[in-house]
């Protein structure tokens, strides 16, 4: 058995059966009788009911923010954060937690660029899915800078806006965003996000990646495409990685420079910027 609170326990094969987003939210769930009225998930905990994407591995404890005057101190279940909020909370499957904008705010200030730059990107395409009226990059950057400058606290709020400045929902995947991170901390000309390209044969594609300037482009290309039934589309692993060939021989015609990576290129500088200087990009 695998021991999540004090009383709470999970078979060890339903836990290994879960991947790294349910195993979290069995914790946040474990945990709940354990959260006090007047406080609520925040944090990395309210990402994960979110459903926004996490660079690198969840914490291993349960993040709830309380009350500034809240004498309540963190336990090895729960992490505490005392502040006042700065919009009402809300609800996601009736569970308390901060707003989507003040959860984004939250881990740029205190999380790794590249951990925010997911968040925030994801934040975005919800906030404009949501959205009555149409998208609103703008306006989504207005309620996080509304929510940074609201809060009394000073730390890492330079982090924080440059997050802020940074966030993008065209950026499709956590591995792009991840990607975009990597170039804006080593200097990279930033590209358009999936641009749209029709091929010699007549075909559209959209590229994670394109310099317009340079006639550049290329693609984060990470293991989910091929081995999850949900992106292949009823398509064998096979046709997945032929039909990927076709794609890439298709759009090399229209374009001076094509690469694409996976995440161990995302996620290191050197190697990214010595694929890119390969594929021809310039700076």
């Amino acid at each position: 058995m695998v021991r999540l609170t004090p009383g709470t326990y999970v078979s060890s094969a339903d836990w290994s059966g879960l991947g790294p987003d349910a195993q979290y939210l069995a914790l946040i769930s474990a945990a709940l009788d354990r959260i006090h009225a007047t406080e609520v998930l925040s944090h990395w905990s309210a990402a994960a009911l979110w459903q926004l994407p996490i660079i690198g591995q969840w914490p291993t404890t349960v993040h709830v923010t309380a009350p500034a005057d809240a004498a309540r101190r963190s336990t090895t279940i729960l992490t505490r954060h005392r502040r006042g909020l700065i919009d009402p909370t809300t609800s996601v499957d009736r569970v308390p937690l901060t707003s989507l904008a003040e959860t984004v705010v939250d881990i740029a200030r205190v999380a790794s660029f590249s951990t925010a730059l997911a968040m925030g990107d994801a934040a975005l395409r919800y906030h404009d899915q949501q959205a009555p009226s149409p998208p609103s990059a703008r306006a989504f950057r207005h309620e996080l800078m509304r929510v940074l400058e609201g809060t009394v606290e000073r730390r890492g709020v330079a982090r924080a806006r440059r997050v802020i400045d940074a966030v993008d929902g065209s950026a499709d995947r956590p591995g792009e965003s991840l990607s975009r991170a990597t170039m804006i901390e080593a200097g990279v000309p930033l590209p358009e996000l999936q641009h749209r390209i029709v091929s010699a044969s007549g075909k559209v594609y959209y590229l994670d990646f394109y310099w317009p300037q340079q006639n550049i482009g290329a693609d984060f290309d990470g293991r989910i495409k091929y081995f999850d039934p949900a992106f292949r589309g009823g398509r064998s692993v096979e046709q997945v990685v032929y039909d990927e060939k076709v794609r890439e021989d298709d759009v090399r015609l229209d374009l001076r420079g094509y690469g694409r990576w996976d995440w161990t290129v995302a996620g290191s500088h050197r190697l990214l910027v010595e694929r890119l200087r390969r594929i021809g990009l310039r700076w």
